[in-house]
């Protein structure tokens, strides 16, 4: 279907308005998670004894869902993107607090929900819904000097800190306060409190190595060498080359854990070769920069916290991913987005996909230019 500069539907004008480089940097990374599960995961479904595609229908399934999420929330205006991720933000919040006493414990973790054969991890999900909520209370503090707008920015980073480290989660800890430091320093907060926060830092992680055994065990294996994933791993890269050994063709995903989500990376590495992975890292490294030149060029605090926060998070996430799986850190359970497999993880990207379109829109209202067009045709 052809859709007319002259067209004034809704679809024509959610065409023209929203920004198309980064719809399609979506897509392709879409696309590019669902062949990477298919090369990923058809050993483990056979070890599991399950369909050998088993992994890939769920994941066409999620990618299925995924689309229409990424065209509602780019469809929503600023109000109700601020509405709908408040909401979201305090229901995760309530599952978070659930999941301690309902979850179910997987490795050592209390993270998922399971309903029938799927299952939900609301930590996926309250990392958009807080960037939103963190960058309208910033807003409220700096421009209507409203007192309590800080309190509440840090009294909700360690609500979600504090119920993420119980289940515990290290990993989505990290993602989750490095953002939120990222959008003070954006906001302009004074230079001490920086610093203090990058002090605390060290002293956090001593915390969790002291007091979290499953961050101990991989520090040490990571200082001592002795980490069999990321062994394998990097027998990936080594393995594939430059050019890859071809769809389907990769042997160390057979023995790598966890490859179809935590270390997709590595089966694209081996599969497809680094000039594959290289691309892949320059569409995160474009859908980050393309984001904060939107950031730079608009004078709306809120715009300018949300989109850099947005892309920020995307961006900390794919590193922490990529570095664990070249050993640059010590490994943590963390997907990439778009590409690993895990049902919370694709859609909770698809609504930070949405809600960056949405806020990156060519400044046009729907609603603003729909009498507009009216008049013209009543003109006529």
């Amino acid at each position: 279907m052809k859709i007319k500069r002259s067209d004034r539907s809704n679809i024509a004008l959610w065409w023209w308005t929203i920004d198309r480089y980064l719809l399609t940097s979506f897509f392709i990374l879409i696309i590019f998670g669902i062949f990477l599960v298919m090369a990923s995961s058809q050993h483990l479904a056979e070890s599991l004894n399950v369909q050998s595609h088993h992994f890939t229908i769920r994941h066409l399934l999620f990618g299925s869902i995924c689309i229409p999420i990424i065209i509602f929330f780019s469809i929503l205006n600023e109000k109700q993107i601020k509405i709908f991720c408040i909401l979201g933000l305090i229901i995760t919040i309530f599952l978070l607090l659930l999941i301690l006493i309902e979850g179910e414990r997987i490795k050592g973790a209390q993270r998922w929900f399971h309903f029938g054969g799927f299952s939900f991890q609301p930590s996926e999900a309250c990392k958009p819904f807080f960037v939103i909520f963190n960058a309208w209370i910033l807003t409220l503090w700096i421009e209507k000097s409203n007192s309590s707008g800080w309190m509440w920015s840090i009294a909700s980073v360690i609500i979600i800190s504090t119920l993420l480290l119980l289940q515990p989660d290290l990993g989505m800890t990290l993602v989750v306060t490095f953002t939120w430091g990222f959008q003070l320093f954006i906001a302009g907060i004074p230079l001490i409190i920086i610093l203090f926060l990058i002090l605390a830092f060290p002293v956090f992680m001593i915390l969790s190595y002291q007091n979290l055994s499953h961050v101990k065990i991989r520090i040490d294996n990571f200082i001592e060498g002795k980490t069999y994933q990321v062994s394998k791993s990097l027998q990936s890269f080594e393995s594939g080359g430059f050019w890859g050994k071809g769809p389907g063709e990769g042997f160390y995903k057979k023995s790598l854990p966890d490859a179809h989500s935590d270390f997709v990376f590595a089966v694209a590495a081996e599969e497809y070769g680094v000039l594959i992975c290289c691309l892949i890292i320059t569409i995160y490294c474009f859908i980050i920069l393309r984001s904060f030149t939107f950031s730079i060029k608009t004078n709306n605090l809120f715009l300018i916290l949300a989109i850099s926060g947005l892309a920020f998070q995307f961006g900390f996430q794919s590193l922490i991913h990529i570095a664990s799986n070249t050993d640059l850190v010590p490994t943590k359970g963390m997907t990439l987005p778009f590409l690993s497999y895990g049902g919370s993880s694709i859609l909770a990207s698809g609504i930070s996909a949405g809600i960056l379109l949405a806020l990156t829109r060519k400044n046009i209202s729907f609603d603003a230019l729909k009498p507009k067009i009216y008049e013209q045709k009543n003109n006529e």
